[in-house]
């Protein structure tokens, strides 16, 4: 991921070489490396993802359709007790899981909405809670 720092309620993630922010993140105990996509309107993990995290794929509901940049895909709602990045933690945060994905974990906007704000501020993608 891209370097990371924080101090009290703030992280600041330095861009990657391709000019994304890559954030690994502690999911109910487990680290994830997500994708920070304000384009998704939920956190989504991957198959692969939800299975070190503890869910059973072969227990989850793959009922609801999702549009990505790759066309529609299955996804499965679920409930994430605990995601904290540096000092920020939320708790009880939505998300689903892509059946299909071969791509990494988004954190998309039921994680960030939460925050009090976050912004990209010299190269930098800044989180608040």
């Amino acid at each position: 991921p891209g370097a990371v720092d924080w101090r009290p309620g703030v992280v600041r993630v330095a861009a990657d070489r391709s000019g994304h922010y890559v954030v690994e993140a502690n999911v109910n105990g487990t680290p994830v490396r997500f994708l920070v996509d304000t384009g998704a309107s939920s956190v989504v993990l991957t198959a692969r993802d939800a299975a070190r995290v503890g869910f059973r794929l072969n227990e989850l509901q793959f009922n609801r359709r999702a549009e990505t940049a790759a066309g529609p895909v299955q996804v499965a709602p679920i409930r994430l007790e605990r995601v904290a990045i540096g000092d920020i933690e939320l708790l009880d945060v939505a998300a689903q899981v892509n059946r299909a994905s071969d791509g990494p974990s988004l954190l998309g906007m039921s994680f960030l909405a939460r925050l009090t704000g976050f912004s990209v501020e010299e190269g930098h993608l800044v989180l608040r809670r």
